[in-house]
Order: structure tokens, then sequence, then C-alpha cells
């Protein structure tokens, strides 16, 4: 017997147009009227961006500004952490030199942290630079 010469498996005349039918309405489900008419094509969603990759001093400078901001981060809240302690030890009013610490070297250490993210994601302008919290200029 020849390699080429396997037959299938003997089955009902009904499996076989049971099956051929089952292919063809599973076929014609894919098709939605919405397509473009045959010859048109969908044009590529990315084909019209102008994405090009970051150059390697853009990537270190992103790698750089995003590693300290969770420096930033953790550094506030465990030096207000301990001054709170010490506070603690100082006036006697433990626990609330404690909490007093977390909660301010939290609110410290978000607000450095969302600085220091919008200039990783934003497009900063190109005179833009560290700005005070207390500036009195009004930038728009």
């Amino acid at each position: 017997m020849e390699g080429n010469d396997l037959k299938e498996p003997d089955r009902a005349p009904s499996e076989n147009t049971a099956d051929a039918a089952a292919v063809s309405a599973s076929s014609d489900q894919t098709s939605f009227e919405d397509d473009p008419p045959t010859g048109q094509e969908e044009p590529f969603i990315l084909q019209n961006t102008n994405y090009s990759p970051d150059s390697a001093d853009e990537s270190a400078r992103k790698m750089g500004l995003a590693w300290s901001a969770g420096i930033v981060l953790f550094s506030s809240i465990a030096f207000t952490l301990f001054l709170g302690w010490i506070a603690d030890l100082l006036l006697g009013s433990s626990p609330w030199g404690l909490v007093g610490g977390i909660v301010l070297g939290s609110v410290i250490g978000f607000v450095q942290f969302f600085r220091i993210s919008s200039q990783i994601f934003g497009n900063a302008p190109p005179n833009s630079g560290p700005h005070s919290l207390f500036d009195d200029k009004d930038e728009n």
C-alpha cells in the first residue's frame, strides 16, 4: 500500500454532506454586511502613524526619572516618619507623631511623584524646568 492511497474511514453519505454543510455555514457567518466591496482593502490602522522609538538618550532620561520618582516617594515617607517618631519621643504624643509623619510624607511624596511622572510622559516645552509650587506666575 502506498502512502498517498490512505482512505478516509467509511461514513454514511449523510455524515459527509452534514460536515460540508456545517463548513459552508461557518464560512458564511464570517462575512458581514459592513465589509468593503471586493477589490478594496481596509486600511491598516497603524500605517498612518508617525511613530518612532525613543533614542537611547531619551530612554535613559525616562528611566532615570522613573527611578528618581520611586526614590522620592519612598524617602519622603520614610524621612517624615522618622521626624514623627522623634517628635513622639520628645513630646510624648505617641502615636500621633508617626501618624502625622506618614500623612505628611505621603502628601509630599505623591506631589513629587506626579510632578516627576508628568516629566516622563508629557511633552515638555523647551524652556520647562523645575518650578516651585509657590510661584506667583500663572502658567497657561
